[in-house]
């Protein structure tokens, strides 16, 4: 698919070390799975970047029942929407969430309330600040009834006042005894 060099600058390194908490290894892992997907370069600033084309490209993503949402999450900040680009930076800062939490060195882009914020608006779309059942339909891999039954039972144990709707509180209560740092976390970004 991509290509080009596959060394990323020293200062940025340390940068995205310090911004995302990463490891630089970590990081180095990231930017070369980033340049092997890259098939466009900026003409501007030279930078190479993706489109959702790109995402939609990968299997992996094709064969997840929440590719389609995960590819959203890339194109979740305004800015990189705006631009229909994800360049390296914005697929760190992403992917960043995925690291497993380290309890001595708290980060705010990597803390339950992050991973949990994250998972949230990977149904909440539209992003009005809730989730109903029909943003609960996860994809063409699952049968529809088993999804509806999900659906169902999701909605019945976190919708507590019962309007239909399940708020980022009441997704954080249904999470509560839910392992979330172990469940959202890629060992290779330590």
């Amino acid at each position: 698919m991509g290509g080009g060099s596959s060394r990323i600058p020293e200062h940025e390194l340390e940068q995205l070390s310090i911004e995302s908490g990463l490891s630089r290894k970590g990081i180095m892992t990231l930017y070369n799975r980033f340049i092997s997907l890259a098939t466009h370069r900026d003409k501007t600033t030279n930078e190479y970047f993706l489109t959702k084309g790109d995402f939609q490209s990968i299997v992996e993503l094709k064969q997840n029942p929440l590719g389609d949402r995960i590819i959203d999450a890339f194109f979740a900040d305004a800015e990189v929407l705006e631009r229909r680009k994800v360049y390296f930076k914005d697929f760190v800062k992403v992917l960043s969430h995925f690291r497993p939490i380290n309890k001595n060195k708290p980060h705010p882009w990597n803390s339950r309330e992050a991973k949990l914020r994250f998972a949230f608006t990977m149904y909440d779309l539209n992003k009005s600040g809730t989730i109903t059942k029909g943003r609960m339909m996860i994809g063409d891999n699952v049968p529809v009834d088993q999804v509806n039954s999900i659906a169902d039972r999701t909605m019945r144990e976190a919708d507590k006042d019962g309007d239909g709707f399940i708020t980022f509180q009441e997704f954080c209560n249904a999470m509560e005894k839910t392992d979330i740092e172990q469940k959202m976390s890629f060992r290779f970004l330590t």
